[in-house]
């Protein structure tokens, strides 16, 4: 055999280890490329969902704040007033307010439901000032989903 054919040989035999090598490379980083890119998405997945509740949560509290805000209209009117609503409709969604308490120092309660069913409450201790013309409410003490 001639000494340049064993070279050949000797050459293709260590290119096609190499090439092995090449691809096993290549499959690697494709995984670890994978991988990543997954574990972004999910990231990527997970801060949507929490934005998504943050505004439902935040629709809920202004469904509550216009049940406290409707409550204040009808005490301006009329001071003795301790009916409330239930499941008056605001932006989609809807607020029940309870007035406990007797007047002129009533407690105020509004739940609001988001359309999602999200759920916010806000109770405000108030002082209704009287013979004034559209009787100044004063709130005393604000509590906010307790």
């Amino acid at each position: 055999m001639h000494p340049q054919t064993i070279s050949v040989r000797r050459f293709m035999r260590i290119r096609r280890r190499q090439n092995g090598s090449v691809f096993l490379i290549v499959v690697f980083a494709i995984v670890l490329m994978a991988t990543i890119t997954v574990g972004i998405l999910q990231m990527t997945t997970e801060e949507l969902m929490l934005m998504q509740n943050q505004l439902y949560a935040a629709q809920a509290m202004c469904t509550a704040e216009a049940g406290l805000n409707a409550a204040f209209a009808q005490i301006r009117t009329n001071p003795s007033w301790t009916a409330g609503y239930t499941d008056e409709p605001f932006n989609g969604g809807t607020y029940d307010v309870t007035v406990t308490g007797t007047p002129p120092n009533p407690t105020i309660t509004s739940e609001g439901i988001s359309s999602q069913g999200y759920k916010a409450r806000v109770a405000a201790d108030v002082n209704v000032g009287s013979n004034t013309p559209g009787h100044v409410i004063r709130i005393y003490k604000l509590r906010i989903n307790e």
